[in-house]
């Protein structure tokens, strides 16, 4: 055993990579400053490069194997604080994961260096242009000129994706030699700013440049006084040149004659991006109404005894507005206020509501920002300090619980009922809403959840007295609750009631709302033209080649399309099976919705929002504005369209399939079935016009739509609470999924049985499984889940210990290496 070199000074890590435990390497003595939280550069194996996190230093750390060195520090002050290390290790414990994988994902992109190969000219090399094929020659010729290039510029170079062949053909020969670079992906934006001269500053010589401009160049003096109304109006020593030739609506050509002159001066520096934003004038929080004065009252009760609470409201109770008083109250008194939303596509109206009220305060952070955006944002937070009394309001989806909050007042978690908080790949599968409830706990701040569809397990916590209960039972400004429709689509057909996949009923209620100027949303749970193609000869269907799913058809691109893996395909003329060609459409997306109302509605302007049509955060907050402009009529779309959107003009929802929703295989589709519906159906009649919903469904005598119909929320939740006691089921018991991916039938089926074997032997009964999953090949690799069924009563830090035992001596025998195995807590 190999014995620590006496004196040393050791440092336990963290690295980005799906591996138990941490990492010790010693530290160099002119590093021996470094502080727990730092970001540092370490050699992992025997070329990876990557930057870690310092978990841990100290003498007292004794290593029984030869360390290596650590290499370089990367910052100067540590990047994650001391609360975010406790909730990294909570993570890990209650979702069975590593700290690498929540580093992964609690890290922005930027702030993971890792080494990138590079290739350089072997010193060795003597050019022979006869040797090398006209790939090789390529690669040299750029190395004389650059240096050195990545693996991706040679790619991009040769116009090819496989470059490895290339590249190990050279390396053989002594041609080229690789090394590993660690590459800083953040860059901050550098802008330019205008100034005045140290010359400008003499009052004898900007009265005579004036005067001068006067005669000669009066556009430049425009631009000069402009200015400096600016410097007087903002009390600033510079200006953003953009922002400067954009309000005063002058050009770069007269700024440039100002330079000339001596007047100004453009000087270059960093600046974050979103510190670029306009703001207009700040406005308080406006007056809250009765019952919202009330819901407040209980809420900062409830708040004395740190209680989390639940506040119930329904659709267009003017929850929102009671959000920004508590955010407002938060910021006032210094502190960070954490504004949750399940969707980077809510964020858009949200974040233009928050502005008017916190301008520059308020930060934005979600995936759909870019790399260097996401950095800022956590510089910003990380820099907030208690004493600056002066407070940040932090909206984002789900990443946002990994940001370093030093002194949290409120975290608020609307929509909490939403799946979107769950993520489901890669690990760690926390789920945003119950971590966030923990870091109030740990913290000390106060934590709201919201929503007019209240998860089941909230609700159950509120009734059983872990949450405060609070409600908002009446729409904002006394609109009344929308009227629901019920169609029944089979007897439709037998009428001959129906035109494709409309009903005559909601036809002539769409055209009744836009005649009077009115707003239409539709909603049908599935992108695409269609979801089957199938041949009406043999029942042939295309399926795709690396999943056990059908391909879906968009007809816009001219594909098939897998919505599991993404791959495509062009649709087949004939069947593939007897060659026909007789090839049917089955079912319907919104692709297919958007095309039939163009024909059946001429004169309305339609648009889509799905996937395909929002795939950036301009795409969607386009669409979006255009919408809420009234500059489309009749909106199609997915869940997209049920999420907290706030649109003035919506009079109609249609619920195009309510069967597809009410049918899925899963012990949750009926609470999500419920919740979409009563989500889309509260779009309509939110400001002075009366909302109406129209349900199409071959079963109108479910009982699910019987509390929809009704907006009855409580009996939804009684009846749905039967079911899951009967069942076993949330919230009476906790569910842990163990899933097994392996690309050969056979071996998944062995790793199966085996786990499930050791999982019997600790918990018994409460195993179920291996079973076949919905779908049970996804990119090429076959699927096996087991279900373990935990009762509430069991300590839950007991049973993960035993979890993590099994697992742990499952993942050491050889033959389950390569074998994926994943644990989900609190599957969705």
């Amino acid at each position: 055993m190999q014995q620590p070199v006496k004196g040393k000074f050791y440092a336990e890590v963290v690295l980005p990579l799906a591996l138990p435990g941490t990492f010790t390497y010693h530290v160099p003595e002119e590093l021996q400053h470094i502080q727990v939280g730092q970001r540092v550069v370490v050699q992992f194996g025997k070329q990876r490069i990557y930057s870690a996190i310092v978990w841990k230093t100290g003498a007292d750390i004794v290593p029984s194997f030869e360390t290596k060195a650590i290499m370089s520090q990367v910052d100067e002050l540590p990047i994650i604080t001391p609360f975010q290390m406790e909730l990294w290790q909570w993570m890990a414990d209650y979702y069975v994961c590593t700290l690498g994988e929540i580093m992964a994902a609690a890290l922005p992109a930027a702030l993971k260096l890792q080494s990138e190969t590079m290739i350089r000219l072997h010193p060795d090399y003597l050019q022979d242009s006869l040797l090398l094929d006209e790939k090789e020659f390529l690669v040299t010729e750029a190395l004389h000129d650059k240096t050195e290039l990545s693996i991706a510029d040679v790619s991009k170079m040769l116009s090819v994706k496989q470059v490895m062949p290339v590249i190990k053909s050279m390396l053989s020969r002594n041609i080229i030699e690789v090394a590993e670079e660690v590459v800083d992906k953040y860059k901050p934006r550098i802008v330019s700013f205008v100034k005045l001269t140290e010359k400008a500053l003499d009052d004898d010589f900007m009265q005579q440049a004036m005067e001068n401009m006067e005669r000669r160049s009066p556009k430049q003096l425009d631009l000069l006084l402009f200015f400096m109304r600016m410097k007087q109006d903002e009390n600033a020593e510079v200006i953003a040149r953009s922002l400067l030739l954009k309000r005063s609506k002058s050009s770069s050509a007269v700024l440039q004659g100002l330079v000339k002159k001596g007047i100004v001066e453009i000087k270059e520096q960093a600046s974050d991006r979103q510190s670029l934003l306009e703001f207009n004038e700040v406005l308080p929080p406006l007056n809250l109404n009765e019952g919202q004065l009330q819901c407040m009252s209980e809420i900062e009760t409830a708040f004395v005894s740190k209680k989390t609470v639940l506040l119930h409201g329904v659709t267009s109770s003017g929850k929102t507005e009671v959000y920004i008083h508590l955010l407002q109250k938060a910021i006032n008194e210094g502190k960070q206020a954490l504004y949750l939303v399940p969707e980077i596509a809510l964020t858009t109206q949200v974040i233009t509501r928050l502005r008017k009220h916190f301008g520059s305060r308020l930060l934005v952070y979600h995936s759909r920002f870019s790399d260097n955006e996401r950095v800022e944002t956590w510089n910003k937070v990380l820099a907030h300090k208690a004493e600056d009394n002066d407070g940040q309001v932090i909206i984002g989806a789900r990443s946002a619980v990994f940001l370093p909050l030093s002194n949290p007042g409120i975290i608020i978690v609307d929509e909490e009922h939403d799946n979107s908080y769950k993520q489901d790949e890669p690990s760690p599968r926390y789920h945003a809403r119950d971590t966030a409830v923990w870091i109030a706990s740990v913290s000390g701040a106060d934590i709201l959840l919201g929503s007019a569809t209240p998860s089941l397990e909230s609700y159950y916590n509120a009734l059983a007295g872990k949450y405060i209960l609070s409600s908002l039972n009446t729409r904002f400004g006394e609109m009344v609750m929308p009227q629901v429709v019920i169609v029944d689509v089979k007897d439709a057909y037998k009428r001959k009631q129906m035109h494709s996949h409309f009903s005559v009923k909601l036809l002539e209620m769409m055209k009744q709302s836009l005649d009077k100027g009115e707003q239409v949303i539709l909603f049908q749970n599935r992108r695409g033209f269609a979801p089957v193609l199938e041949c009406k000869i043999c029942s042939w269907v295309p399926h795709c080649i690396n999943c056990d799913v059908s391909l879906t058809l968009h007809k816009q691109k001219e594909e098939l399309r897998c919505h599991y893996c993404g791959y495509t395909t062009n649709p087949p003329t004939s069947c593939n099976a007897c060659g026909s060609a007789d090839l049917r459409m089955k079912g319907f997306g919104t692709e297919k919705i958007e095309e039939e109302l163009q024909l059946l509605m001429p004169g309305a302007k339609v648009a889509r929002l799905d996937h395909d049509t929002a795939k950036s955060r301009r795409s969607f907050h386009q669409i979006i504005t255009d919408f809420d402009n009234g500059d489309i009529d009749v909106l199609v779309g997915t869940q997209m369209v049920t999420k907290g959107l706030d649109f003035e003009k919506v009079s109609l929802v249609g619920i195009l399939n309510a069967d597809q929703l009410l049918n899925f295989p899963d012990f949750r589709a009926h609470e999500r079935a419920f919740q979409l519906m009563e989500q889309v159906s509260g779009r309509a009649g939110r400001k002075n016009v009366p909302g109406k919903v129209v349900i199409q469904t071959y079963h109108p005598d479910d009982v699910i739509l019987k509390y929809v119909l009704n907006h009855n929320y409580k009996g939804f939740y009684n009846h749905e609470l039967v079911e899951r006691s009967k069942y076993n089921y949330p919230p009476y018991y906790r569910l842990v999924e163990c899933t097994i991916k392996h690309k050969e039938e056979r071996e998944v089926e062995r790793a199966a049985k085996l786990f499930a074997k050791e999982l019997i032997e600790v918990f018994g009964n409460r195993v179920l499984g291996p079973t076949h999953p919905n779908v049970s090949r996804i990119r090429n690799l076959y699927i096996r889940q087991i279900l373990i069924k935990l009762e509430r009563k069991l300590s839950i830090a007991t049973v993960k210990k035993r979890l993590q035992k099994s697992v742990d001596f499952y993942r050491k025998e050889p033959e389950n290496k390569r074998v994926i195995l994943q644990i989900d807590v609190d599957p969705q």
